[in-house]
Order: structure tokens, then C-alpha cells, then sequence
């Protein structure tokens, strides 16, 4: 049976998913735990995502994602996930894939299934093979929803309005989760809601579909400014003109390093794909993204040049 084609739309919440390859361990300790976590906060702000819930296991993770204005679901796991398995082989001396080619995401009826997939989500790790104390366990956002302090990535006021605001009253909810069939029912292999809410969603997709692509929700003005920033920061520090930085055709030596901290820096505050940095760059092809991400996190002196001109900018790294 064929997989549904995503579906990748503005202002949408989202269960996803995904599973390592072949059952592989993907966070062998904290260091990992809080790199994943890192990259979660970075993109979701990157791409205007909220984060509601999430919960990472030893073999996968589960995230509550809601879309703001763009439609980039799509972009914001990839960047996710790649940059994780990037640091990820680095560290542990691997190779290849971490996580499963594809990763799941079902359309999810927020009034109704907001809560309902936010416990679903937060009693993971007591569904173990060896059961955990979900309200202790420090590596799903529960404990925040019970113990405030939320990062600022998270976005706990929507679910705990439904409790007045009370963190006990929603940690009784998922407790009470345990003992009730929590796991949501899924439609269609795309969607998490009632009847009306699937069938109204389907005629949506079909209409798209037919419709063919929607153009991308994007701050251009905004985007442009920062691109003239960074070519800016990049060839002042590397002390050339940002014509000569976007046309050199040379791979070694500073100027070779200063492509590289700029792809790294488009790549990752930027909402741009891999192929709309090939084109701006005139690269051969968007894979020269990947060799230029590997390039950086493999050499100190480039990942630190490309910190330091983050934070002039005033990113969020």
C-alpha cells in the first residue's frame, strides 16, 4: 500500500514521530539527550513552530508541533534530524542514517485532541518494556507542565488553560491516563479527529492536491535583510567583499573556510532548502550543502568563526 503524501500546511497541529533504524539507541547519555533538545528549540524557532509536548525514548521520539505561518513541516524535521545525526556520528564514530527514512506526522484535531494527545505523548515512558515515573522522567516536557520553569521553546499556556492554569491538576490528568486507553485513534494514516473533522480535512487535502502547490508564508523583506547581514559579518571577518564571497569557485584555503561558515549560517537561520542555497551560491548541486555541514562540524576553528559571527547577529544558536 502506497504512503499518503504529507500534508505540509500553515497553522496545523501535528503528532510526529519517528524510530531509529533497526532499533538503534539514539541518545546514549545526557550530552545527547540535550543536543537533540538544542537542535528542537533552535528549528522550531527557525521555522515558527510550537512546541506542545514532547517526549524522546531511547529508540524514537514523539513531538506536538503546531505550524505558524509557513507550511514547512517538511523542512524544519529535516533540518532536525540531520543536523542531530550529524553531530550524533560525529561523537559516537558512526556512519550513515540514524532515524528511519521517513518520519510520521498526523494531522491532529486541536479541540478536541490537544489534550487528549499531550497525555498520550507524557505517559510514554511509563508504557516501557520497564515502566518509568513519566513525572520524573527528565526527558519529556511533563515535568516542566507539572514544575514550571518551561524553556522558552515550549509552549505549556494552551494545555494548562484547560486546567485554569493548575500544574496538579493537569499532572492527575495524564496519571489518570495510565490507567485508561490513551493511545488516539488514527484515520487514513493522516489524521487524529472525528468524523466531520477527517472528512472536512480530506476535502481539503483533495482540493490541494488538484490545486497543486501553495506559495511559501515567508517574511521576504526580513529574510533579505539578514541574508545582506550575513554575507556582511562572513566577508568582514574573512576580510573580502561579499562579491567575491558569493562568486569564489574554491573549495581550500580562507576563502574555501568562509563558504563554508556562510552555508552553515544560510542553512540554519534561514528557512531557505538546500537547493535555494545551491542556486544563491551557484553550487552544482544541493548535496555540496551536506559536505559544507560536514566541513564545519570538522573543524573547531570554522565551528567557532561560525558562533562567534551567530552571535553577532543575534541568533539563536
Amino acid at each position: 500500500m502506497a504512503r499518503p503524501k504529507r500534508i505540509n500546511l500553515p497553522f496545523t497541529l501535528y503528532h510526529v514521530m519517528s524510530r531509529t533504524i533497526s532499533g538503534e539507541i539514539a541518545f546514549r547519555g545526557i550530552a545527547d539527550y540535550n543536543k537533540f533538545i538544542h537542535y528542537l528549540s533552535k528549528y522550531a524557532h527557525l521555522f515558527d513552530f510550537r512546541v506542545h509536548a514532547y517526549c524522546l525514548l531511547s529508540t524514537h521520539f514523539h513531538l506536538l508541533l503546531e505550524s505558524g505561518r509557513q507550511k514547512t513541516l517538511s523542512e524544519m524535521m529535516r533540518r532536525l534530524l540531520t543536523a542531530y545525526t550529524v553531530y550524533y556520528n560525529r561523537r559516537h564514530g558512526r556512519h550513515g542514517p540514524l532515524f528511519q527514512g521517513r518520519f510520521k506526522s498526523l494531522v491532529v484535531e486541536k479541540s478536541d485532541y490537544l489534550l487528549v494527545l499531550s497525555r498520550y505523548i507524557h505517559t510514554n515512558p511509563a508504557r516501557l518494556q520497564k515502566p518509568l515515573d513519566q513525572e520524573t522522567y527528565r526527558w519529556s516536557s511533563l515535568h516542566y507542565y507539572i514544575n514550571g520553569r518551561e524553556p522558552s521553546f515550549l509552549y505549556t499556556r494552551e494545555i494548562l488553560q484547560w486546567f485554569q492554569g493548575n500544574r496538579k491538576e493537569y499532572a492527575q490528568y495524564v496519571k489518570e491516563g495510565l490507567s485508561e486507553q490513551t493511545t488516539p485513534l488514527i484515520f487514513a494514516q493522516r489524521f487524529v479527529g472525528g468524523e466531520a473533522f477527517v472528512k472536512r480535512w480530506t476535502a481539503r487535502v483533495k482540493n490541494l492536491e488538484k490545486q497543486g502547490s501553495r506559495p511559501e508564508f515567508r517574511d521576504h523583506k526580513m529574510e533579505e535583510e539578514l541574508v545582506k547581514q550575513i554575507l556582511s559579518h562572513v566577508a568582514g571577518e574573512y576580510m573580502c567583499s561579499p562579491d567575491v564571497l558569493l562568486k569564489a569557485r574554491r573549495r581550500q584555503g580562507a576563502l574555501g573556510d568562509a563558504r563554508t561558515v556562510l552555508i552553515n549560517l544560510l542553512r540554519d537561520y534561514l528557512s531557505w532548502t538546500c537547493q535555494e542555497i545551491a542556486t544563491f551560491l551557484n553550487l552544482k548541486e544541493k548535496t555540496m550543502v551536506y559536505h559544507h555541514q560536514y566541513k564545519l562540524h570538522g573543524k573547531k576553528d570554522l565551528y567557532k568563526m561560525y558562533i562567534n559571527i551567530g552571535r553577532k547577529l543575534h541568533l539563536d544558536h
